[in-house]
């Protein structure tokens, strides 16, 4: 018996020590299954609704720079909040500043994917609206050309629905 866990012992220990033999290394997901996983995790990450309470966590972590102009009175109004990105966007637009721009722009992208109706409402009107409609300047049209097409389409909405209610009076 001990002879027999001695020859097993040794055998283990040299296949610890022996050098093993090149085998050639497959990966355990080919990128077929990678890229499939990855479009199921991003879609599951869109799936978490923002709320309006989370705005300005959410602009702490990701602009830093900007949520620092917020004043403590405008804690909880939603739409001063947003409308200090709007400024801030603003600025970045007047100094031709666009990748500062589209950090914003990316940032509110993303919020407008999974934000509950308060925040969209405050996104469209405070930011979208504010900062794009009725504006013509060339710095502006850049600018307005960088915007993603959800974006794009919620700000043609949002032109449309003025243009109705001017057509109405």
């Amino acid at each position: 018996m001990n002879d027999t866990l001695t020859v097993a012992a040794a055998a283990a220990f040299e296949s610890l020590v022996a050098p093993q033999p090149l085998v050639a290394h497959k990966s355990a997901l080919d990128f077929k299954t990678f890229c499939s996983l990855r479009r199921m995790v991003s879609h599951q990450r869109k799936q978490w609704v923002v709320g309006s309470s989370d705005f300005m966590q959410l602009l702490a972590l990701h602009l830093p720079e900007v949520a620092e102009h917020v004043d403590e009175s405008d804690f909880g109004y939603i739409h001063l909040e947003v409308g200090v990105l709007r400024i801030a966007s603003r600025t970045a637009i007047l100094c031709r500043d666009m990748s500062e721009l589209l950090r914003h722009l990316i940032l509110v992208s993303d919020l407008l994917g999974r934000a509950d109706q308060t925040l969209h409402d405050a996104l469209r009107v405070s930011y979208l609206e504010a900062l794009f409609l009725g504006e013509t300047g060339s710095e502006t049209m850049v600018a307005r050309g960088m915007l993603p097409k959800m974006m794009e389409d919620v700000l043609r909405k949002s032109e449309s629905r003025m243009g109705s209610m001017r057509a109405a009076v």
